[in-house]
């Protein structure tokens, strides 16, 4: 394995970010949080097309604001700062009325602090909370699906259903004992995957 195909931990990726062009690493950002920041704005109300318009705006917005942006883990999870951002992005998309994002500005044209709107907002974490407990295990199993042949990933897919062992086993045409040892191998892995993108990301 490269070095680029290694993830780029939370903090060294945050780091890397002061050069905003270092395609690279915002190509790793991107692919770390952009499905964070999508699912996030349908929590809070979006639909499809009004959500990925406010995600490339948010992404947009944190392409200037990072490279100024300085990580202290005591003062919370990088992702409650991606979520103030968010959440104001789609309170101001909300306001707006206009089918359109407008840039949180105020009348002399200055930036607006991301934390004006929902920096004491418990409902806004809540969702973040929630929205990140989803988004970690989707990212794993993106990650290592892959590694798997094509009977163990339907295997997975088949378990995220409900369907039970024995219907699995019916439905691929496998031993039930084949099944038993497909979910094992996929809980270890799936469980590794999370824990490290939990310590990397959180």
């Amino acid at each position: 394995m490269t070095e680029r195909e290694n993830w780029i931990t939370r903090v060294t990726l945050l780091e890397k970010l002061s050069d905003r062009h270092d395609d690279l690493v915002w190509r790793d950002f991107v692919a770390y949080y952009r499905g964070f920041i999508y699912g996030l704005t349908r929590r809070m109300g979006l639909n499809h097309a009004d959500g990925e318009e406010v995600v490339q705006l948010v992404l947009l917005k944190s392409w200037n604001k990072l490279p100024d942006f300085q990580y202290d883990p005591r003062k919370g999870h990088f992702r409650g700062w991606l979520g103030r951002v968010t959440a104001n992005a789609v309170r101001n998309y909300q306001r707006s009325g206009r089918g359109r994002f407008v840039a949180l500005e105020n009348e002399q044209g200055l930036a607006v602090d991301e934390t004006e709107f929902f920096s004491a907002d418990a409902e806004i974490n809540r969702m973040a909370e929630e929205e990140w407990a989803c988004y970690i295990p989707q990212l794993a199993w993106k990650n290592i699906g892959p590694l798997f042949g094509n009977k163990v990933r339907e295997t997975y897919e088949l378990l995220q259903q409900g369907r039970t062992v024995a219907q699995i086993a019916v439905e691929l045409g496998l031993a039930v004992s084949s099944i038993y040892v497909y979910r094992k191998r996929i809980q270890e892995k799936m469980g590794a995957e999370i824990k490290r993108l939990q310590r990397e990301l959180d």
